[in-house]
C-alpha cells in the first residue's frame, strides 16, 4: 500500500490535482444552483445587481473545492504537508513583495489587451463582482477574496502541482504553470495579467523551494485591488501615476533579473516529458477552456 501511494506523487498526480480542483469547483457551482432552485430562490440575470450573499458564495465555492482537493491529496498521496508548506529564507519573501509590486506595472499592458478584445470582438468587460466594501464590510471581503485564494490557489498551483512539474525544466514549469493559472480564472479580460502573475509566482516558488512567499504576494495583489476599489480608485493618473508605474516597472525588472540571472536555485538540468501531466490535467483544461470561451461569448453579447 505504501509503495502504491508513493508512486502517485508524480507528474500524473500534479495533473490530477488540476483536473480534480476544476471539476470539483464546477460540481460545487452546479450543486449550489440546484439548491437555490429547489428552495425557489431566484437570482437576477444582471451580474451588476447580484445580492452580496450570492457574490460571497461565488468566491467561496471555488476555494472550498480547492480546500477539499488539498485534503484529498494529503489523504491519498504519500506527501506530507511540511513538504509543501516548508519555510523559506527571508529574502524570498522580500523578492515576492518586490515582484508583486512590479507586476502592477503590467496593468497597462492588460488594458491594451482588453482594448483589443473590445475593438476586434466587441467584448464588454464585466462589472466588478465584489461584495459591498462600505465601512467594516471590507474585512470579510479581504478574508474571502484575498486570504482564501492566497492560501488555497497557491496550495494548488505553486504547492501540490509545481513540485512534480519542476522536472519539466524551469522554463517549461514556469510557463505551463502560468498558462494553467490564467486559464483557471476563465476571464478573457484578465488573461494576460493572470498569465504573468502565474509565471512570476511559479518562478519565486521554485527559487524559494516553498509556497509561502507566493502566498504573501498573492494576498497583497488581491488586497491592493480591494483597497483601491473601496477608495474608488480605478487607475493612477497624472504625475503620480507616471511615478507609480515607473517605480513598479523598475521593481519588476530588478526582481526578474535577480530570479533569472542571480539566483539559479531549483533549476532542473534534466527535462521530463509533459505528456503524462497533460493527460491527467486534460479534464480540468477542458472545463476551464469551455468556460473561458463562454465568458468571452457572453462579453460579446452572443449568449444573450
Amino acid at each position: 500500500m505504501v509503495a502504491i501511494r508513493k508512486s502517485l506523487y508524480d507528474q500524473r498526480a500534479a495533473g490530477l490535482v488540476y483536473s480534480g480542483a476544476e471539476v470539483l469547483a464546477l460540481f460545487f457551482t452546479f450543486f449550489f444552483a440546484l439548491i437555490l432552485s429547489s428552495l425557489g430562490i431566484e437570482v437576477p440575470d444582471d451580474p451588476s445587481v447580484y445580492p452580496d450573499w450570492y457574490r460571497y458564495c461565488g468566491y467561496i465555492l471555488p476555494q472550498a473545492a480547492f480546500c477539499l482537493t488539498v485534503v484529498l491529496f494529503f489523504v491519498f498521496v504519500d506527501a506530507k504537508p511540511k513538504e509543501v508548506y516548508r519555510g523559506a529564507k527571508v529574502r524570498y519573501f522580500l523578492v515576492a513583495v518586490l515582484l508583486q509590486f512590479g507586476l502592477f506595472s503590467l496593468s497597462r499592458a492588460n488594458a491594451e489587451f482588453i482594448g483589443v478584445l473590445e475593438r476586434v470582438f466587441g467584448y464588454t468587460m464585466p462589472a466588478s463582482g465584489l461584495p459591498s466594501l462600505e465601512g467594516w464590510y471590507i474585512v470579510p471581503v479581504l478574508l474571502v477574496v484575498a486570504v482564501l485564494p492566497a492560501v488555497f490557489e497557491e496550495s494548488i498551483f505553486r504547492g501540490l502541482m509545481l513540485g512534480p512539474m519542476k522536472k519539466f525544466s524551469t522554463p517549461v514549469a514556469v510557463l505551463l504553470s502560468g498558462a494553467l493559472f490564467a486559464l483557471y480564472h476563465q476571464s478573457p479580460a484578465q488573461t494576460v495579467y493572470q498569465f504573468c502573475c502565474g509565471c512570476a509566482f511559479a518562478l519565486v516558488a521554485i527559487r524559494a523551494g516553498s509556497v509561502l512567499p507566493t502566498m504573501l504576494a498573492h494576498f497583497l495583489n488581491n488586497a491592493f485591488v480591494i483597497v483601491l476599489t473601496a477608495c474608488g480608485i480605478s487607475d493612477f493618473t497624472g504625475a503620480g501615476g507616471i511615478a507609480f508605474y515607473c517605480l513598479s516597472g523598475l521593481s519588476l525588472a530588478a526582481s526578474l533579473v535577480y530570479l533569472l540571472f542571480v539566483d539559479r536555485t531549483g533549476n532542473e538540468k534534466k527535462s521530463v516529458s509533459v505528456k503524462a501531466f497533460l493527460l491527467t490535467a486534460s479534464a480540468g483544461v477542458a472545463v476551464c477552456a469551455i468556460l473561458w470561451v463562454a465568458n468571452l461569448l457572453d462579453g460579446m453579447g452572443v449568449l444573450g
